[in-house]
């Protein structure tokens, strides 16, 4: 909605389409009308995005410093890998001492943890810090996934519920929602 708002040129498609394809399509139509596109991938995932999150893993201590606070673990909702990946590499590269649980929204953990170190790992090449994080470092919980991206479980809308009704807070039901769902399994 916000896009129409503003302007924004979209372009839909099937729901079965080739994400990356169809964008690599549209950014050649471009070039050949001599623009110079910029292909942000789904979610923003790749190693300029997770920068955001390194950044973000980096003010947070800078906060946690400030407040005097302890945090045992940072636990969030994870789907395209880039925010996991950011905050991992940041609070590994910074020697915090904070794990990370990505709270999966749509993978397999199997898939989930490969997809967020991949990426973690590219980005950190891309800063300087080839080596920062390992394999290990990277823990995904996806048993709160339920039929898939987007499509809210039980305990998804239970956690939405109560947050809602004890803490005025609103969550949605694609990330936060699940995020919060999964965040008393560690």
């Amino acid at each position: 909605m916000l896009d129409q708002m503003f302007g924004a040129t979209l372009e839909k498609h099937p729901a079965d389409t080739d994400m990356n394809a169809a964008m690599e399509q549209s950014a050649t139509k471009f070039k050949e009308q001599g623009k110079k596109p910029y292909i942000i991938p789904g979610g923003g995932s790749n190693e300029i995005g997770a920068l955001g999150y390194v950044n973000c893993a980096i003010e947070l201590l800078q906060q946690v410093n400030d407040m005097g606070l302890k945090v045992d673990h940072v636990v969030h909702g994870t789907g395209s890998a880039g925010t996991q990946a950011g905050l991992v590499l940041g609070l590994r590269a910074t020697n915090s001492q904070i794990p990370v649980l990505g709270i999966g929204v749509r993978a397999p953990k199997e898939k989930q943890e490969e997809n967020v170190f991949n990426l973690a790992a590219k980005t950190a090449v891309f800063m300087g810090l080839e080596g920062t994080v390992q394999r290990d470092d990277v823990v995904a919980n996806s048993d709160y996934v339920g039929e898939g991206y987007g499509i809210p479980a039980a305990s998804t809308i239970e956690a939405i519920d109560m947050f809602a009704r004890l803490e005025g807070i609103l969550l949605d039901p694609v990330y936060s929602g699940k995020g919060a769902a999964g965040s008393s399994t560690w």
